[in-house]
């Protein structure tokens, strides 16, 4: 960043995708196996200063993971989906992973209808997180579903906030980011156009939360 040299990091032997340089540490990476589906390996973990990978979190057969983001200095939040029947069996939410000694955390899933009456207007097919995020000072991981709707989950207490809903995009998705302070959410968003355009937008965390 600071010269504009460019140097070799290691060739992997699949489709890399969704590469991600660590804000908080130095050289290091993390990328997926991009196949456009369920990999069989999908997160892996990349230090540029011994130019090595590994796998970043085993998964195993019945685990759909997606969409890694690097949230602090020594963690990872990602997706396991349910959004499939059979995916509903097994452990599923937002997790969180730390780089240096591999433990792993279930944070939280969507809140099903039938569990929480006041969300009976969210549709079934909603009940699976899709892309996180989390926030710097570890407070917060956010997730969206497949319908629009922004879910925040307090790490420290387990406590899930539905944030703000109807955030649509066709094909996309909401993509919620936080901001450096730690007190907004980034979207985008198809609401105000029923998913034709995209519009971005920002979504106050409320105080008190």
């Amino acid at each position: 960043m600071k010269t504009g040299e460019i140097g070799f990091a290691f060739n992997v032997d699949f489709t890399m995708g969704h590469v991600q340089a660590s804000p908080f540490v130095s050289r290091e990476i993390v990328f997926c196996h991009e196949t456009g589906g369920d990999s069989p390996q999908r997160m892996w973990f990349g230090d540029m200063t011994t130019n090595t990978y590994q796998p970043l979190y085993i998964e195993s057969d019945y685990e759909w993971v997606i969409h890694e983001t690097i949230t602090d200095a020594d963690h990872v939040y990602f997706n396991v989906l349910c959004h499939l029947e059979h995916l509903k069996k097994k452990p599923s939410g937002i997790f969180s992973i730390n780089l240096r000694n591999g433990h792993v955390r279930v944070l939280g899933q969507v809140l099903s209808n039938d569990m929480n009456p006041e969300l009976k207007a969210i549709p079934a097919e909603a009940n699976s997180f899709w892309h996180c995020n989390g926030s710097s000072d570890g407070k917060w991981a956010v997730g969206d579903d497949f319908t629009g709707n922004i879910t925040l989950i307090n790490t420290r207490t387990g406590q899930m906030h539905l944030l703000t809903t109807g955030h649509v995009m066709k094909p996309d998705h909401a993509h919620p980011y936080f901001s450096t302070d730690n007190k907004r959410v980034l979207i985008q968003s198809g609401r105000l156009s029923e998913g034709k355009r995209l519009n971005l937008m920002v979504v106050d965390i409320p105080e008190g939360w």
